[in-house]
């Protein structure tokens, strides 16, 4: 199982448009069978994010984590704040003996995560 902080690479990730495409994912708990897995997409585009600085913009709904803070991504990276996604246990396991999901080695910094938690919850209640 991932645990928070841990990078999730999600190959044909069905978006809330009912669009499919490659996506990196920041796992936010520990999921068991009970509980689904809660992630943030991440984008490496800055289109809608120009003028953001490193950590939290909750103006701007995004995270940033540039690549010189955080080593765990190969570009700056966008975590963006506005949709969380849940995937049940089963649809995890499914995925990953399936390998269109692969659990990165790769984690968020404990400090960047206890921030983006925090940036997280100036404007989600749960």
């Amino acid at each position: 199982m991932p645990s928070p902080g841990q990078i999730l690479c999600y190959e044909h990730f069905r978006f809330t448009d009912g669009v499919y495409g490659d996506k990196l994912l920041v796992v936010l708990n520990t999921a068991d069978l009970d509980t689904p897995c809660l992630v943030l997409k991440t984008t490496s585009h800055p289109e809608r994010y120009l003028g953001s600085v490193q950590g939290c913009n909750v103006d701007r709904k995004v995270f940033f984590a540039p690549v010189k803070w955080q080593a765990c991504f190969l570009v700056d990276t966008y975590i963006q704040l506005y949709e969380i996604f849940e995937i049940p246990i089963g649809d995890l396991l499914k995925g990953s003996v399936a390998k269109n999901i692969t659990f990165l080695k790769h984690s968020l910094s404990s400090d960047c995560f206890v921030q983006l938690l925090n940036c997280l919850r100036q404007f989600k209640e749960d």
